[in-house]
């Protein structure tokens, strides 16, 4: 089941809205305000769902230097219309997945692998993981993984301290 009749049943207002919410940042010249609409469960796919008690469409607006962007997400939710932390678990979930693919592609530059062989693509990015975990868990002084990885290729005596402990 695709998402694509999830985002069209909202746009047609086939749900009725049970609650709102909108969040404003502004940091460092960028502005994002996000707001934050709930529709009870009256889809009849979404009755398909278990656990489903209504969607969530979540609108962003982001401007920088005058130019802005809109983007729009639909969710499926189990929690409370009125439920105060709507807005921080989906949030939470989107800073772990970008911090850890934002890592994968700009340390590893995984996005650009050109790896096609059977079984290849799997095991590094496997191998890939496990180094990043290694990365994160030493205490080696260096501020950021990218600075962590470089120091340790460039001198075998931290390599060891990082990887070895």
């Amino acid at each position: 089941m695709g998402a694509g009749w999830l985002a069209g049943s909202c746009k047609n207002a086939a749900c009725k809205v049970v609650s709102r919410g909108l969040t404003v940042i502004v940091h460092r010249g960028k502005s994002t305000w996000r707001r934050r609409i709930f529709c009870s469960s009256i889809l009849p796919r979404l009755a398909q769902i278990p656990g489903g008690a209504g969607t969530i469409a979540v609108e962003r607006h982001r401007s920088e230097n005058g130019k802005g962007t809109v983007d729009t997400s639909y969710y499926v939710n189990s929690l409370s219309p009125r439920h105060k932390s709507l807005g921080h678990y989906i949030r939470q979930h989107w800073r772990i997945e970008n911090s850890q693919h934002y890592i994968l592609d700009v340390v590893f530059k995984e996005d650009d692998s050109r790896i096609v062989l059977d079984g290849a693509i799997e095991n590094l990015a496997l191998f890939r993981r496990i180094v990043l975990n290694m990365v994160k868990q030493c205490d080696c002084g260096a501020p950021s993984q990218r600075n962590k990885l470089k120091k340790a290729g460039w001198s075998d005596d931290y390599h060891a301290r990082v990887f070895f402990g």
